[in-house]
């Protein structure tokens, strides 16, 4: 058997950076509690500092309440709600990588401008995504009631 030696420094965009400490030793067990609190401690640390979060968040209440207003079925309004929690997500992993970015290279650099970009348009793939499916899923009940 290899043993595995870790490198000392990190190759980031034809950057080194040292490593700082050992990676923390696991025990192989997984704790459902501590890793939904964790993942619950990061959203509620996202959202207020994050105005299109809170916006899709929004969005998304306000879809499933029209939802029920226009009787959708259960599986419409889970598929709305879906919809939302997949641009959710996506808006969430956008922040995280831009904010690794500032945290690898503060200074102003194209590259990890063009890193942001990416992550952004894969932002803004889902929203076009999510705003077809939503259109979809309300095209025939505005229809219906247009036509009463």
């Amino acid at each position: 058997m290899l043993d595995y030696h870790p490198p000392r420094t990190i190759d980031t965009l034809s950057a080194k950076v040292p490593r700082t400490a050992e990676a923390p030793h696991r025990s192989g067990s997984w704790n459902v509690l501590k890793s939904g609190y964790h993942a619950f401690s990061g959203l509620m640390w996202v959202t207020p500092r994050t105005p299109s979060l809170r916006l899709g968040i929004v969005v998304v209440i306000l879809l499933a309440a029209g939802g029920f207003l226009l009787r959708f079925t259960s599986v419409e309004i889970a598929l709305l709600v879906l919809v939302g929690a997949l641009l959710l997500a996506v808006e969430t992993l956008n922040t995280s990588i831009e904010m690794l970015c500032d945290y690898v290279q503060p200074k102003h650099d194209p590259k990890i401008g063009k890193i942001k970009d990416v992550a952004a348009g894969a932002t803004g793939v889902t929203e076009i995504g999510g705003a077809i499916a939503v259109a979809i899923l309300l095209w025939p009940h505005v229809w219906a009631a247009i036509h009463r």
